[in-house]
C-alpha cells in the first residue's frame, strides 16, 4: 500500500519589518480584501511586498481612501484647487505623502523659492501656477497663494484620521534661527513674528513672509506660531522659517501608526 506523501508547508513568517495583510487589516478595522485592494491600487501610505501569492505589509501602512468635498478633487491625501479673482488667478495642487517635487511659477522669483523649500523640506508634492495683477508690492499675489494653499492643504488633511496633528521644528541657515510650531486642529489662528517688517528680501517685501503665515493659518484652519529665535540677513531669516514650517507641517500630517483611523481630537473632529 502507497503511503500518500503530505506536502511541506513552506516557510509563511513575514520578511523582516513587516507584518502579514490580515493582521494590519485587523489592526485597521479592516476586512483583508478591502485592504489588499487599496494596496493593489497603491491607496496607501506605507511600504508593502509581495512573497509568492501572499502580500505583507509595513506595521504602520494606512489606507488613503479617495473622497470628494468642497468642489474640489482630492484623492486620496490630495486637493486640488483654482481660485480665481479680479485680482490673481491661482492653480495649487498638494500632496502630503509626496516626495518634495514641486513645480512653482508664481511670478515673483522670491515667493517662488520660498515655496519650493515648504515642498521639499516637508515632503509635499506641489504645484503652484498664479498671476497677479500690476500691483509693484506683490500684495495682492502673495495673500492668495497663500489662501489657496491654505485651502488646499486643509482638503487634503480632510477628517485628519491617524495623523499626528501637532508638529514642531527649529531650524538654522547660517546665522538665522527659526522656531515654528502648529497644530492641525481646525483652529486657525497666527502669532507670528518675523522681524522683517520694512526689509526686503530680493523682490518680496519682508512683511509680506509674515503676512503669507497668517493667510496660511487661517485659511488652513491651523494653530500656527513662527519666531526667529536668531536674526540675520533676511534672505536666510525668511528661507529658515519656511523650512521650519515645512518639517512642523511633515511631522503633524504625518499617520501615526498607533492612531490609525482615529480622529486626533476629543470631540472628534478636527474640521
Amino acid at each position: 500500500m502507497t503511503q500518500k506523501r503530505t506536502p511541506r508547508r513552506k516557510d509563511r513568517r513575514p520578511p523582516r519589518g513587516y507584518v502579514s495583510l490580515a493582521r494590519r487589516a485587523g489592526e485597521l478595522g479592516m476586512t483583508v480584501a478591502s485592504l489588499r485592494r487599496y494596496v493593489n491600487l497603491g491607496g496607501v501610505n506605507g511600504q508593502s511586498v509581495k512573497v509568492g501569492n501572499r502580500i505583507y505589509v509595513a506595521p504602520d501602512l494606512a489606507p488613503t481612501p479617495a473622497r470628494r468635498r468642497g468642489g474640489a478633487a482630492v484623492a486620496g491625501r490630495r486637493a486640488s484647487l483654482t481660485r480665481e479673482t479680479g485680482e490673481t488667478r491661482v492653480s495649487v495642487e498638494v500632496a502630503l505623502d509626496g516626495r518634495g517635487r514641486y513645480r512653482v511659477r508664481t511670478g515673483n522669483a522670491m515667493l517662488d523659492h520660498l515655496l519650493q523649500q515648504l515642498a521639499r523640506h516637508g515632503l509635499l508634492d506641489l504645484t503652484v501656477e498664479a498671476q497677479g495683477d500690476a500691483v509693484p508690492d506683490a500684495h495682492h499675489l502673495v495673500e492668495d497663494v497663500a489662501i489657496t494653499l491654505g485651502r488646499a492643504l486643509r482638503q487634503a488633511v480632510g477628517e485628519g484620521r491617524g495623523i499626528r496633528r501637532m508638529g514642531h521644528a527649529t531650524v538654522p541657515l547660517d546665522e538665522a534661527l527659526a522656531q515654528v510650531t502648529v497644530d492641525i486642529g481646525g483652529r486657525g489662528y497666527a502669532v507670528v513674528e518675523t522681524g522683517l517688517e520694512n526689509r526686503t528680501l530680493g523682490d518680496l517685501g519682508g512683511d509680506l513672509v509674515g503676512h503669507f503665515l497668517e493667510r496660511l493659518a487661517l485659511e488652513g484652519g491651523m494653530n500656527l506660531h513662527c519666531r526667529v529665535l536668531a536674526d540675520g540677513d533676511p534672505h536666510h531669516v525668511a528661507e529658515a522659517l519656511f523650512k521650519a514650517l515645512a518639517r512642523a507641517l511633515r511631522i503633524a500630517v504625518e499617520l501615526d501608526p498607533r492612531a490609525a483611523g482615529e480622529v486626533p481630537s476629543t470631540k472628534g473632529t478636527i474640521s
